[in-house]
């Protein structure tokens, strides 16, 4: 009597056994479905994860509309330079742009009034108050802080640049930079990284990384990069509504260019009001810089 007994209690100790290993198997294929779900649902704010690759040239043509016109008109500006926060010094100044990439800079007050720099076939000249003749510059040649010849008188990057890749990554909303941690916070933004190459040479940098916003592809911020490698300077895009024809707009007002050895001191680039205007061929006349005046 006492082995039937004995068989029939291991058999139900067994079969115990096994409902609880099945009970604790089925938690865990729970538990490992709602952290996978919960993953995939992250990871869909991302825009790459949510939406599929826009077309980059699209993307790339549309940010650069926030820029303004690409010929044919007058942009009245500002370069400002601070430090600390403190400003330093302003410059006034007209853009001139005419047809097939010719313009125009005049500095219109301040200490470098009547100075003018000239863009034609992708050459650059500057125009000093009293000399005869203009000088040759490089579009990399100083102005005013940290914007150059090239960053005033043109930087189109349609025409300029082709594109090498394109990648989803979240920016800082404040600053517009990219964040390494991609996790979706309040403090983030979704947006497109693109990869500019010079397409020619001459050109004043030789590759530009550029964040543009995922949801209306307004420029973030950018890094221009010379033909060493190394970075020449940071750019942050500010958003606003500026003057096109008379009607407001909502465009890039400023653009702060900042080096990454001398973060205290930036360079801002204001864009106060354009205008669209056709221009004569004469304004563009590196023998005659020193009779054109501003318009």
């Amino acid at each position: 009597m006492f082995k039937p007994s004995f068989k029939i209690i291991t058999f139900r100790s067994l079969v115990a056994s096994l409902l609880v290993v099945s009970s604790l198997v089925f938690s865990t294929l729970m538990f490992a479905g709602a952290s996978a779900l919960a993953a995939t649902g992250a990871s869909d704010s991302s825009p790459s994860a949510s939406s599929a690759v826009p077309d980059a040239a699209a993307l790339l043509r549309k940010a650069e509309q926030y820029r303004g016109l690409s010929e044919n008109f007058v942009l009245n500006g500002r370069i400002e330079t601070l430090r600390d926060g403190v400003q330093e010094k302003i410059q006034p100044y007209q853009l001139l742009s005419g047809r097939d990439r010719k313009s125009l800079v005049i500095f219109t007050d301040g200490i470098n009034k009547g100075q003018k720099v000239l863009l034609q076939d992708q050459q650059f000249w500057l125009q000093i108050p009293g000399s005869r003749r203009p000088l040759r510059i490089t579009p990399l040649q100083k102005l005013m802080g940290e914007a150059s010849s090239g960053d005033v008188a043109s930087l189109s990057w349609q025409q300029d640049y082709q594109i090498s890749s394109i990648t989803a990554v979240r920016v800082d909303v404040v600053t517009g930079t990219k964040l390494h941690d991609a996790a979706v916070t309040a403090q983030s933004q979704a947006a497109w990284q693109l990869e500019l190459t010079a397409a020619r040479d001459g050109l004043s940098y030789a590759r530009i990384q550029l964040l543009v916003a995922a949801d209306d592809a307004f420029p973030l911020s950018a890094e221009f990069y010379l033909a060493s490698g190394k970075v020449a300077k940071q750019a942050r895009f500010v958003r606003g509504q500026r003057l096109v024809n008379q009607q407001p707009s909502d465009a890039v007002i400023a653009m702060q260019l900042s080096d990454k050895l001398q973060s205290k001191a930036v360079t801002v680039l204001h864009y106060d009001a354009l205008t669209e205007q056709q221009l004569p061929a004469r304004l563009f006349n590196p023998q005659a810089l020193a009779t054109v005046q501003a318009l």
